[in-house]
């Protein structure tokens, strides 16, 4: 609900981001300092996000997430420094996808609608709808059989 509230000010238009300044900042305070939880105000997230223990996530604000995504500490879904010095796109997540506790998606791929990340594992590559992905580097099972994800 914090979240929510804090990317609406965010969000809207230059005079609730004014107006909201207080508001935002108290949430950068609770959320990324005491809480662990880096989430950007202006980072878009769908309806019903469950967050289960819900500290050491760190999400790129570039992200966009599906609703009724589940995350579980220790994720992060963000971007990858290239070598040429610049940095990569960031994942797009589908509906009801699942993350595992301390899973990572980087770069610009594409998590399906209704996927799920295992517990521990690197996303380098897509993963298709209803996809699993285990494993570093992750790879992807899809209809119980094994494709390579990386």
């Amino acid at each position: 609900m914090f979240f929510r509230i804090a990317n609406y000010l965010a969000c809207r238009s230059r005079l609730t981001l004014a107006l909201g300044a207080p508001v935002i900042a108290l949430y950068i305070v609770v959320c990324d300092w005491i809480m662990g939880i880096e989430i950007p105000v202006k980072t878009k997230i769908g309806k019903g996000l469950t967050l289960y223990h819900g500290t050491g996530l760190v999400i790129n604000g570039y992200c966009e997430i599906g609703e009724r995504c589940v995350i579980r500490h220790g994720v992060t879904i963000g971007n990858t420094l290239r070598p040429d010095g610049t940095y990569s796109g960031v994942p797009s997540v589908g509906d009801d996808v699942e993350f595992g506790a301390h899973s990572i998606a980087l770069g610009e791929i594409r998590i399906g609608h209704r996927a799920r990340v295992g517990a521990g594992a690197v996303l380098l590559r897509d993963v298709p709808d209803g996809g699993v992905a285990v494993g570093v580097p992750a790879r992807v099972l899809e209809n119980g059989k094994e494709q390579s994800a990386a």
